[in-house]
């Protein structure tokens, strides 16, 4: 009996190395790739649906658009240590609340059409998409010129390139009463005066509904990037070099075509 007590205690002495030397081989290097995400192997996209073309959700309550499309492809280019391809995971929040998701370790990254600015406290990629922010007022407001929004109210998103240059504009009100979504209605009912959002945003719902014309004078130039969490210079190392083969490859125009963009 004393014998084999040796060799169980033994057996189980080798058995705790082993499990303990896996779990040291799985723990990745904090300065990889699969080190900076949740999980390594997906990518958790902060998103806020309410931007079409960009992000918005079907009738069945699907998330579409052309970030949707473009961060499942970039996702399934970047690879685990082990060579795994990735998966897009998507996280539905506020906008404003994207980047402090980021900050906290609840996303990887925030992919909702994000305007760089360097205030921001975060990471951003090379540019994928160049675009301008432009004004959407009421048609037949008598409103043709960004000078005529003096004494008006403006709605923008919160934190946004767009919020900050209509807040330059004289005599302007700005406020952020809700998402995009809610903002076109509040104009629809004639509770503001305009909305600042991305040229195609913009020219998007003027198509959609006569309610609505967007002002020819452009408000600010626009790239859009994706947010990164400060200190994930691997993952944005990984991303930059996805994002140069989308546009290289002619996938990003192929989207842009299929999104209207």
């Amino acid at each position: 009996m004393k014998t084999c007590k040796i060799v169980f205690s033994l057996v189980m002495v080798c058995a705790m190395m082993l499990l303990a030397a896996c779990g040291g081989a799985a723990k990745a290097d904090p300065n990889s790739l699969d080190g900076q995400v949740l999980t390594a192997g997906k990518l958790v996209v902060g998103i806020c649906a309410d931007y079409p073309p960009f992000e918005s959700l079907d009738n069945s309550g699907n998330l579409i658009g052309y970030d949707v499309d473009m961060a499942k492809w970039l996702a399934a280019h970047l690879t685990t240590a082990a060579g795994k391809a990735y998966e897009a995971e998507f996280v539905q929040m506020d906008f404003s609340t994207i980047i402090s998701a980021l900050q906290t370790g609840q996303v990887d990254v925030g992919i909702a059409a994000f305007s760089y600015d360097p205030e921001r406290q975060c990471l951003f990629t090379d540019p994928y998409y160049e675009s301008a922010q432009v004004v959407c007022v009421h048609a037949g407001s008598g409103i043709a010129a960004l000078a005529d929004l003096n004494g008006k109210t403006v709605a923008a998103g919160e934190g946004t390139v767009g919020y900050d240059a209509a807040a330059e504009l004289e005599g302007v009100t700005v406020v952020s009463p809700g998402d995009y979504l809610q903002q076109f209605e509040l104009l629809r009912a004639g509770q503001i005066d305009a909305v600042v959002c991305d040229a195609k945003v913009g020219e998007g719902y003027a198509q959609s509904s006569s309610d609505f014309e967007v002002l020819k004078q452009v408000l600010a130039e626009d790239n859009l990037c994706i947010t990164v969490k400060e200190g994930n210079t691997a993952l944005l190392d990984a991303l930059n070099k996805a994002v140069a083969e989308f546009m290289s490859s002619g996938t990003s125009d192929q989207y842009k075509e299929n999104w209207g963009l």
